[in-house]
C-alpha cells in the first residue's frame, strides 16, 4: 500500500483561548495594516461579487469553483486547500491508496456535527457520492459512469472508514474532493436535497441568517454557537453582496458600500486612482481549446502544426491591449508563476506570421483553410479580434452566433475550435482528465506526451521536483500540441478598504481568498 499521513482537520476542537491567539496571530501576519490606531471593526465584513452565489439555493453540489468562498465555511469537505493552494485534509484524518492506485480509502473525522446533531460517518459520506449520477449536481459530472474521474463504486469499511473505487489507477484523486465536490450535506439535506433550496446542512461555523438574507440580493453568514472551528474566522459575519455590473461593482467598493470586492482588470486603474488598494491574483490562462484534435472534422486537425500556426499567427500584445486591458499576454498553458512555466515558450510562439505560413505550407495547407466557429455574446468580441490575425495567414474563421444554449454546447462534438475557457491550474490533473480528455475530447483523441505527463505528476506525490519536472513536461506538451493555445493570463483585482481589511492573500492561483483568511487590519 502507498501510504500518505497528513495533518489532521484544520478545524478539530480548540480550546477558546487558543482559538483567540491563532486569530490575532493571524491577524498581525496577514498583509498591510490600515493607518488608523483604532482597531478595525470586526462585526461584519461586506464582500461584492460578480455573480448570485447561491441563485439554485445551497446545494453547495449544484455549483463549481467560483462560489467556493461563500461556501466554505458553511460546508466542511473531505479535502481543501491550504494558504499555499495545496489539498490538505479536512474531514478526511488519512487517506491510502491501493498499491494499483485503482482503490482510495479515507478515515474519517466523525466530530463533524450537523444542524440535527448528527455526527459525520462512513454512510453519510456514501450517500453523499451516491448522488453522482444525478445530472442537477454538476460538481458530480466527473465522477458518474463513464466520465473521467468515474467512481465505480463507494464502500463503507467501518463507521469512519470509506473506500471509493475507480475503473483505473487514478493517483492523485484527492485534489478531485475539495469544496465544491468534497462538500458533504447532512442527513437532512441529503434525505431531501429540495430542503437546500432553502438553508443549507452543512457542518462548518457558519450558517445563513435568514432573516437578514434577501435572495439574490445580499446573503448573511454567521457563526454558529459554540462551532469550534469559530475562531477560524476573524468577523462575527460576512455578507455576500452580489453585484453584477462591474462599474457598479467598482463604485461601491470605492464609496464604502462594501469592504473588499473582485472586479475587473479595467477597473483596477480606477479603484486605484480614488485611493482604494487593490490585490490582484493570477493563474487563470484564457485559451482557445481545440475540440477536434485527430481530424475528425476535417484532416487538418489532426496535424500540431496547424494549431501552431495559428498560434504564432496571434499578437498577444496588441489583443489583449485592444480586448482585455490589464490582463498578461501568455503563450504558455500554465501560469508565470507555475513551476512547469517555460519562458522560453513565449519566443518560440511569439507573433510571427511568416512562419506560421510557413508551418502551414509545410503541413500541407500553403493556401489556407476554412472553417466555423459558433461565438456567444460573451466570446464575440475575442474571436472578432482574432479573426484578422488568422485571416492574414490563409486561414479564414466563419463567425456564427449561437441561436441556443444548446446549440453552444453541441459545438464540441461539430467543430474544431471553441472558447475563449478560462482554466485555473490549482488542480492541473482536473483539468487534463475533466477538460483535455474529458468534455472537450468528444473525438477520443490519444496524446501520450500529455498522458504521460500527467501520469508523472500524479505519481509524483509530494516531491517538488518531481512534480515540477512534471508540469513543465505537461506545459510543453499541451502548447506543442495545440490542444489550447493560451492567450492571456487573467489576473483577479481584489479592491479593498485598508482601514478594514488587511490585504487579501490568496490560495495559490485561485481567484478567491480563503473567507477565513480575510482579517481585519488590526
Amino acid at each position: 500500500m502507498s501510504r500518505i499521513t497528513p495533518t489532521a482537520r484544520a478545524a478539530a476542537a480548540i480550546a477558546a483561548l487558543a482559538a483567540s491567539a491563532l486569530v490575532l496571530s493571524a491577524c498581525s501576519g496577514s498583509g498591510d495594516p490600515g493607518t488608523s490606531d483604532e482597531p478595525a471593526d470586526t462585526a461584519k465584513l461586506v464582500i461584492g461579487l460578480e455573480s448570485d452565489q447561491a441563485a439554485l439555493g445551497y446545494d453547495p453540489i449544484r455549483y463549481g469553483n467560483g462560489q467556493r468562498m461563500f461556501f466554505e465555511g458553511i460546508y466542511d469537505s473531505l479535502f481543501l486547500l491550504d494558504e499555499d493552494g495545496a489539498v490538505v485534509p479536512d474531514l478526511v484524518t488519512n487517506f491510502e491508496y491501493s498499491e494499483d492506485q485503482t482503490e482510495l480509502t479515507l478515515d474519517l473525522d466523525t466530530s463533524a456535527t450537523f444542524a440535527d446533531g448528527t455526527a459525520l460517518s462512513a454512510e453519510l459520506v456514501k450517500q453523499n457520492l451516491d448522488f453522482r449520477g444525478d445530472a442537477d449536481l454538476s460538481a458530480y459530472s466527473g465522477f458518474a459512469e463513464g466520465e473521467a474521474n468515474e467512481i465505480t463504486e463507494v464502500t463503507v469499511v467501518d463507521d469512519d472508514t470509506v473506500t471509493l473505487t475507480f475503473p483505473a489507477a487514478n493517483p492523485g484523486f484527492e485534489a478531485n474532493l475539495v469544496l465544491p465536490a468534497g462538500a458533504i450535506v447532512g442527513p437532512t439535506g441529503v434525505a431531501d436535497r429540495s430542503s437546500l433550496d432553502a438553508s443549507p446542512d452543512g457542518s462548518g461555523p457558519l450558517i445563513i441568517d435568514g432573516e437578514a438574507t434577501v435572495k439574490g440580493n445580499s446573503y448573511l453568514q454567521v457563526k454558529k454557537e459554540d462551532h469550534p472551528a469559530a475562531g477560524d474566522y476573524p468577523f462575527d459575519s460576512y455578507e455576500f453582496r452580489p453585484i453584477l455590473d462591474p462599474q457598479a461593482r467598482v463604485n461601491a467598493v470605492i464609496s464604502g458600500e462594501v469592504d473588499t470586492a473582485l472586479i475587473t482588470s479595467d477597473t483596477q486603474a480606477q479603484a486605484e486612482s480614488a485611493g482604494t488598494s487593490v490585490e490582484a491574483n493570477g493563474g487563470t490562462i484564457a485559451n482557445i481549446i481545440a475540440f477536434d484534435k485527430s481530424g475528425a472534422t476535417a484532416p487538418q486537425w489532426g496535424d500540431p502544426r496547424v494549431f501552431q500556426a495559428l498560434s504564432m499567427a496571434i499578437d498577444r500584445e496588441t489583443f489583449v491591449e485592444a480586448v482585455h486591458p490589464g490582463e498578461l499576454p501568455t503563450a504558455n498553458a500554465l501560469p508565470a508563476d507555475n513551476p512547469g512555466y517555460i519562458p522560453e515558450i513565449e519566443e518560440e510562439y511569439a507573433y510571427d506570421p511568416d512562419a506560421a505560413k510557413a508551418l502551414l505550407a509545410e503541413a500541407g495547407y500553403p493556401d489556407g483553410f476554412s472553417f466555423d466557429f459558433t461565438i456567444s455574446a460573451q466570446s464575440q468580441r475575442d474571436l472578432e479580434a482574432l479573426q484578422p490575425y488568422w485571416e492574414a495567414i490563409g486561414v479564414t474563421m466563419n463567425l456564427n452566433t449561437a441561436s441556443s444554449t444548446e446549440e453552444s454546447f453541441a459545438v464540441v462534438q461539430t467543430e474544431p475550435l471553441g472558447g475563449p475557457i478560462p482554466l485555473t491550474w490549482t488542480n492541473p490533473l482536473g483539468n487534463v482528465y475533466g477538460v483535455l480528455f474529458g468534455f472537450a475530447n468528444f473525438h477520443g483523441a490519444e496524446s501520450p506526451e500529455i498522458q504521460g505527463a500527467a501520469g508523472a505528476l500524479g505519481a509524483a506525490g509530494d516531491d517538488a521536483e518531481a512534480q515540477a519536472a512534471a508540469l513543465t513536461d505537461l506545459n510543453r506538451a499541451i502548447v506543442d500540441s495545440g490542444w489550447l493555445i493560451p492567450l492571456y493570463e487573467q489576473l483577479a483585482p481584489w479592491a479593498y478598504d485598508d482601514a478594514k481589511v488587511a490585504t487579501p492573500t490568496f490560495a495559490g492561483t485561485e481567484v478567491f481568498p480563503l473567507l477565513a483568511t480575510l482579517q481585519p487590519a488590526s
